[in-house]
């Protein structure tokens, strides 16, 4: 069953924002890169995101307090922190090897692994429709890369680089999603973040060259601006459509994610035809992405499914970048 009170039109067009907002994060980071490093754009991203969240929680008196939680959940507490902190570094550091669509679409990756960290760390069921989505999803990948796949067979091409890098960045997200699932349990989410936006702050200072900031053009001025921005209207539709529709379905309407970053760059590419940021995908390459979508879209599913089979409420689920 869903859940009460549902507004299935702003649930499904506040995923809709999220997904579009996060589809075009890597088109953005990507020009951004060639004037600002990958740890001072992070680093920006969550400052702003933490000067905002601390500002909304303080007036709302919400302020998450370390000392009235066990050291076990502190210990959860700062693994998420780092899992995600990882995770933002290394996907926006993987666009000096990779292009958008490829970052967006390896990132996908997160669907498999939280399943199987679910199976692994908290007993969950692996059955029908999941599997389907695996093999779509696998299968997707391999198209995916059908013309690029000899290329991986060397540690030094970039692209091999790059999608290690992005497979990283999905093992660290599915760590941060795997624990936030115990954190839930002792603060909500926007506490969560906020803690781990704030850990993030302090860890990345020593990384970062912030004075770049004035060597940036007034494009690339923008561009930061808008990948500040990214990080807090996208989490805010997507924690709002999480209050107003199924989280299974929120999920599966963000997978359409990889979608947006290829549509956005093949558009660029057909008003500017020298665009050098573009992979020109295939039809068969577009293809798998597809299935990848698909694929991800039946394993977000699979829980709405099966609990309304049963009359129950879906668990929640969470979001890569």
């Amino acid at each position: 069953m869903g859940k009460p009170g549902q507004n299935h039109f702003s649930g499904f067009f506040l995923s809709l924002i999220a997904a579009a907002m996060w589809g075009m994060l890597p088109v953005a980071l990507k020009e951004l890169l060639s004037g600002m490093d990958a740890s001072t754009i992070v680093w920006f991203r969550f400052l702003s995101a933490g000067v905002v969240l601390l500002s909304w929680l303080s007036f709302r008196q919400e302020i998450p307090k370390l000392k009235a939680v066990s050291a076990r959940t502190r210990l959860f507490l700062l693994v998420a922190a780092a899992g995600l902190c990882s995770n933002y570094y290394l996907f926006s550091n993987s666009l000096n090897y990779v292009n958008g669509e490829t970052s967006e679409a390896v990132i996908q990756l997160t669907t498999l692994l939280l399943i199987f960290g679910g199976v692994i760390f908290y007993k969950e069921s692996f059955v029908g429709i999941q599997k389907i989505g695996t093999l779509l999803i696998v299968i997707g990948l391999l198209l995916f890369f059908n013309d690029r796949l000899t290329e991986f067979t060397s540690l030094e091409n970039s692209q091999t680089i790059g999608v290690l890098i992005v497979v990283a960045a999905a093992i660290t997200w599915t760590a941060y999603a795997l624990l936030q699932k115990q954190l839930l349990q002792s603060y909500t989410s926007p506490q969560i973040l906020l803690l781990i936006y704030l850990f993030s702050v302090v860890v990345l200072l020593p990384f970062i060259s912030p004075m770049s900031l004035f060597a940036l053009s007034k494009f690339q001025l923008a561009l930061l601006l808008f990948c500040c921005i990214n990080t807090l209207v996208a989490y805010g539709c997507f924690a709002e459509a999480l209050n107003l529709w199924d989280a299974s379905k929120v999920s599966a309407v963000l997978a359409l994610a990889p979608l947006f970053t290829i549509g956005s760059l093949k558009l660029t590419v057909f008003f500017y035809p020298d665009y050098a940021f573009s992979d020109r995908l295939s039809w068969i390459s577009i293809i798998g992405a597809l299935l990848l979508v698909v694929g991800s879209i039946l394993t977000a599913l699979m829980p709405v499914l099966s609990q309304r089979a049963k009359g129950a409420d879906p668990d929640s689920r969470g979001t890569a970048n």
